[in-house]
């Protein structure tokens, strides 16, 4: 496999596992951890992913982003379909994982709506245009620092997970969503969780190439 096809596996997997496995202990634990601290958890797996791969390429771990970068014109449209083949990979073997580990669990963390299921589309699409919106601001400032990207994304995970997760489970990530609900059955509400963040993520390219115009 090629270096920036495992690293997006590797890296998907690894945001999935910790995720989706905090969800499923804190359900063996009787809710010991709470809503701040899947978010913190969320925030910092994909921060950690993010930094562990940052110079193999240029990481996405992410349908949504993938397909909106393809939509600005910054990544190309051949290689999108392999690094998406890649990133639902990764989520599904860590749901197999977490399934194999924990066979009594029902969800293995799927994102759930406890709203409308258009009313929890809609919130997708807005936290998934200002998850985008945070991905071009690093772009848009760039930093000396190498881990400012990942830290900024992973704060703005924490904070949109936080106001979303009660209501949507905070998806953003169509990988993120496929992974629990193929393993576990959870299949009824996926469409939302395949179109909202796609359709979130693409809104926020005017923003992207406003700020910063493709370069010659």
């Amino acid at each position: 496999m090629k270096k920036h096809l495992l690293a997006e596996f590797i890296g998907t997997f690894i945001i999935v596992f910790v995720g989706t496995g905090a969800m499923v202990l804190d359900e063996v634990a009787s809710g010991s951890l709470t809503h701040l601290g899947f978010c913190i958890v969320w925030g910092i797996a994909v921060a950690g992913a993010i930094i562990s791969a940052g110079k193999i390429h240029e990481s996405h771990y992410n349908p949504a982003v993938t397909l909106a970068l393809v939509f600005a014109g910054k990544f190309s449209r051949e290689k999108s379909l392999e690094h998406i083949g890649a990133q639902i990979a990764g989520a599904v073997t860590a749901s197999i994982i977490l399934h194999f580990v924990f066979p009594l669990n029902h969800t293995l963390g799927a994102t759930l709506p406890t709203v409308s299921a258009w009313g929890a589309a809609g919130i997708e699409v807005v936290i998934s245009f200002l998850l985008m919106a945070a991905i071009a601001f690093t772009e848009i400032v760039g930093s000396k620092w190498k881990n400012f990207p990942a830290i900024v994304i992973g704060i703005a995970v924490m904070l949109l997970a936080y106001f979303a997760g009660p209501l949507t489970g905070a998806s953003m990530n169509p990988a993120r969503s496929i992974g629990p609900a193929i393993i576990s059955g959870h299949t009824e509400n996926l469409w939302l969780y395949l179109i909202a963040p796609v359709v979130g993520m693409i809104l926020a390219v005017p923003l992207y190439r406003f700020v910063k115009p493709p370069t010659n």
